[in-house]
């Protein structure tokens, strides 16, 4: 939430956000647990009777200053109860028990109910504290005691943020229950009460931003906080931040029996249906989403979903939900398909991912998703960009505009990291940079290549590659008119070095095709066997994929990646730190003992416990009359082409701005063979396309250049041309697939090499304040975090978009 925050008086807050409600009958209850009907109308129920006057006296004048926090949740919520001011709801003291069906077990203080969810909350008759219950909660509350200590807002400040660390402690707290709530339910928007001592701040916050009151003396004008209560309840449920296209389904439903039913028998090898049976979670909402058909436009598709497939975390950004799905339409069939809802951003040059899709079809591009329908959620908009100019005069907004989005395509894959062997990750890795060129030949450049975004995908072929996500993709011709980009784009971890430094920089297909080295890096060193002490896996992966560099200008890439990049080595003497000699030297992938068995893929280990154990291959560094891993000489080869491109562009630099210019025995396996196939279908596309290329350069090239044959001579020791031969073979696609060409069919790949997954379940991070932001995707403004970079320097994880 960084640079999105925006404290505001009252009566600009209410003019700005809660309307005066109109007199017609409308909805004041929350979710409708006993939805049946599709209609949009029908999503909410509440009283009949027109609004009353709004409340003039002030239900909360008579309250002493509190003493206790535990004095708030009582005196507070006992007096709002008692004003009658939102029929139809109930506020309730949740202080001490999480919601069981989170994993998080957070619990907010308090919050307003609707009251037919009040019995979910397990409050005894004695008036004993209830359970929160995210699903359901209309309004959050949450109680501190000092006015200042805790106030997680400051207006002294340039952007309305704390600089002490307990106030910055409280931000994230609140943040992380907007979370929760974001997570739990379909909303566009919601409010939040903080109580701060004798004060309280009511806050809003949407994908693009977050606005607050400023403090309000309770005690004095607590009437203020009774006309929003008022107003919020006679709301609809639009205006309150529901999502009325979403609804949400009975227990007993036909659609939820439809969804129990259609996975009551599961094949061992249908891993999607076993995925959804996965989420079939009762302790969830199950919904039926609409999601309009751009193709059609006077038609809307809908599907029934569970517990999301995929969430996106963070509170400001795409915040990207994605869901296996069941068409919802009579006769549509039982077919599994994938949903993706996700607040895009609105941008000139960025288009629907739905457009793309459809474009990549009509050029028949392998390895991309076929999409179903798709398009943007009437009405759903955030306004906090529209706001906020209003209240920075003369100031460059930071705000995204979002809007809220659906796509549904044919595909569902699983996660890269669940391939079941190295030859396997390769062969994905192929199919996604094939997709990758016919995509570029075809005039369209992808600009978000990430593990996330690399999929495997069980077709007619068997398992190949799908590259994924599709929605920060340009046009090349329009990039290159466009020149230098306003804001960084991609995932930050696999982002290229020369990108995370330069956040101006026109994405080219150097960058990309470093972003896949990247992914083949990430996941290797997770699952494959080599030389680095198992130990300290977590911090490399954070050091190389997470870390950051520090600049007044924003942050940069980080040290490790950056000097791998350079050198064109991966030195492990930081790690190894029980080992000596050429065993700590630089990363080794090794061949697995003869006596490990293959490790089980349908549900990766990502505990602590096997984070920490070794797969003990037979040993540390083949010698020379050993046989090495295959993946070894992919990573080598690959490493020397990245650091001679670099040590050229930075020698360039340094001298001013120029002109930019963009045999053995094959082994016996089925994979193997399976590739020979893909690859022939891949040459037919070629042919087939040969006239529309945007370059002559083949995208099957037979042989590569002639490059050094020592991969390990550094890049300083090499001469102009051998640097120049280097670089040129990241000119195009053709040398890095004809490069994994060689290595999957003139090599023996090991049957079972995949180990136990290094990387902790809860993460690693070192003792740093001030890390990337843990989220979605972004356009990055600063450093990687969570969707429009701005996320940033909150103290929390990472992973995620810029």
């Amino acid at each position: 939430m960084h640079n999105k925050i925006t404290c505001i008086t009252y009566d600009a807050f209410m003019g700005d956000f809660v309307p005066e409600p109109t007199p017609q009958p409308l909805s004041t209850s929350a979710i409708n647990y006993n939805l049946r009907s599709r209609s949009r109308t029908r999503c909410m129920s509440g009283p009949s009777s027109p609004p009353s006057l709004p409340p003039s006296t002030n239900p909360l004048q008579s309250l002493p200053l509190p003493r206790t926090e535990v004095n708030m949740y009582d005196t507070i919520i006992t007096a709002l109860n008692e004003a009658d001011l939102c029929p139809g709801y109930q506020f309730a003291s949740t202080p001490h028990k999480g919601d069981p069906s989170e994993e998080t077990r957070q619990a907010v203080d308090c919050g307003m109910y609707s009251k037919t969810a009040i019995p979910k909350l397990g409050i005894t008759e004695d008036g004993g504290f209830g359970r929160t219950d995210w699903s359901s909660i209309e309004i959050a509350i949450e109680c501190k005691m000092h006015p200042t200590e805790d106030d997680p807002f400051d207006e002294r400040t340039v952007c309305d943020e704390p600089n002490a660390a307990t106030r910055r402690k409280v931000l994230g707290q609140i943040l992380s229950y907007m979370e929760l709530i974001f997570r739990r339910q379909q909303r566009t928007f919601q409010f939040m009460l903080l109580f701060i001592g004798g004060f309280v701040r009511i806050i809003r916050v949407d994908r693009s931003g977050l606005f607050a009151t400023e403090q309000i003396d309770y005690r004095k004008d607590g009437n203020k906080l009774a006309v929003f209560l008022w107003r919020y309840a006679r709301l609809s449920a639009t205006l309150r931040g529901h999502d009325t296209t979403a609804a949400r389904l009975e227990p007993d439903s036909a659609e939820a029996q439809r969804m129990r039913d259609r996975v009551k028998t599961v094949a061992e090898d249908d891993y999607v249906a076993r995925a959804f049976k996965d989420l079939l979670d009762e302790e969830w909402a199950w919904w039926k989403l609409e999601v309009p058909d751009e193709t059609n436009v006077e038609k809307s598709r809908f599907f029934l979903v569970t517990k999301p497939h995929f969430q996106a975390p963070g509170v400001a950004g795409r915040t990207t939900r994605g869901h296996i799905a069941l068409e919802a339409t009579p006769g549509a069939g039982d077919d599994f398909v994938y949903l993706k809802d996700a607040w895009r951003v609105v941008m000139d040059g960025i288009e629907k991912e739905g457009v793309v899709l459809e474009k990549l079809r009509k050029k028949e591009i392998s390895y991309v998703p076929t999409l179903m329908c798709h398009g943007d959620i009437v009405g759903q908009e955030t306004v906090s960009q529209a706001v906020w100019p209003k209240y920075h005069p003369g100031q460059e907004c930071k705000l995204k505009r979002h809007q809220h989005y659906r796509l549904v395509v044919k595909e569902v894959g699983k996660p890269l990291d669940q391939f079941s062997r190295g030859l396997e990750l390769v062969l994905a890795l192929w199919c996604c940079i094939t997709a990758h060129a016919q995509a570029y030949q075809a005039g369209i450049i992808h600009r978000d290549i990430s593990a996330g975004n690399l999929l495997l995908y069980k077709g007619s072929a068997g398992w190949v590659g799908l590259l994924n996500d599709w929605e920060l993709s340009k046009e090349l011709e329009q990039q290159m008119e466009e020149g230098r980009q306003p804001d960084r784009t991609g995932t930050w971890q696999f982002m290229s070095a020369f990108a995370l430094n330069e956040h101006t920089k026109t994405i080219v297909i150097q960058d990309e095709l470093e972003s896949f080295f990247h992914v083949l890096l990430y996941i290797a060193v997770r699952l494959l066997p080599h030389n680095c002490e198992d130990s300290a896996v977590p911090q490399f992966l954070y050091d190389y994929f997470d870390d950051f560099s520090a600049h007044p200008t924003g942050h940069g890439c980080g040290a490790t990646k950056y000097g791998v990049m350079c050198g064109g080595v991966i030195p492990l003497g930081a790690y190894n730190r029980k080992k000596t000699g050429a065993k700590g030297g630089k990363l080794n992938f090794l061949l697995p003992s003869p006596s490990e068995s293959p490790v089980k893929t349908t549900s990766p280990t990502t505990s602590d416990q096997a984070a920490n154990s070794t797969s003990t291959p037979a040993e540390d560094v083949p010698s020379p009359s050993m046989p090495e891993h295959p993946l070894n000489d992919i990573v080598r080869k690959l490493l020397s082409w990245f650091s001679a491109y670099y040590n050229l562009q930075l020698e360039q630099n340094s001298k001013g701005p120029a002109p930019s210019k963009q045999g053995t025995t094959q082994s016996s396996d089925d994979d193997v063979e399976r590739f020979f196939m893909l690859k022939a279908q891949s040459k037919a596309w070629e042919q087939k396309h040969a006239k529309e290329a945007r370059s002559p350069l083949s995208l099957t090239a037979t042989t590569l250049e002639d490059t050094s044959d020592d991969e390990d001579l550094a890049p300083e020791q090499a001469s102009p041309e051998e640097l120049q031969k280097r670089a040129k073979q990241l000119s195009s696609h053709a040398p890095i697939l004809k490069l994994l060409e060689t290595a999957v069919t003139q090599n023996e790949w090991p049957k079972a090499d995949r180990c136990p997954d290094r990387k902790p379940k809860k993460g690693w991070k070192p003792d740093k304040l001030d890390q990337v932001p843990k989220g979605d995707t972004i356009h990055l403004s600063k450093k990687r975090g969570s969707e429009v970079v701005d996320n940033l320097p909150s103290p929390r994880s990472k992973r995620s978009r810029v």
